[in-house]
């Protein structure tokens, strides 16, 4: 499976785990609110072949009055390993002024309380908080310092 494949389970992911945060489409209409990705970081740890059945498990790491973090991880489901990951930013925006807003207080409130349970059941995931680093390069022609 390539790239573009894992991208396509995690967006799908992403978008279900939205919904069943209670921000959805539903929340867009009667609200005006939605949110959009601002950073997204995909790793991937090990190959999936054609036909390979997958699962993701998704968390609310943390929630603030505008920014929402979501870690998600993909696993195999014939042996159950995990084969990539993906760490997202989202910004929680008014639709009809495309700027960023504060989330309506009981929204943050119950997120809040949703992010807390999840880490109470079992915390967070190994692996969050990973950044993206590019390895130092040597140019042959420059002396090292």
């Amino acid at each position: 499976m390539n790239a573009q494949h894992y991208g396509i389970v995690v967006y799908r992911a992403h978008a279900a785990f939205t919904d069943a945060l209670g921000l959805g489409d539903e929340y867009v209409r009667t609200t005006g609110f939605g949110k959009v990705v601002v950073q997204s970081a995909m790793t991937y740890e090990r190959e999936v072949l054609h036909g390979s059945r997958l699962a993701v498990d998704s968390w609310l790491l943390g929630v603030d009055a505008k920014r929402l973090h979501f870690f998600h991880e993909v696993r195999n489901l014939g042996d159950r390993t995990r084969v990539a990951v993906s760490e997202q930013l989202d910004l929680h925006v008014d639709l009809g002024t495309r700027r960023t807003a504060a989330m309506p207080d009981d929204v943050r409130a119950r997120l809040t309380q949703f992010t807390a349970e999840q880490r109470e059941a079992g915390g967070h995931p190994e692996g969050t908080g990973r950044r993206i680093r590019f390895p130092r390069i040597v140019d042959a022609a420059q002396p090292e310092s």
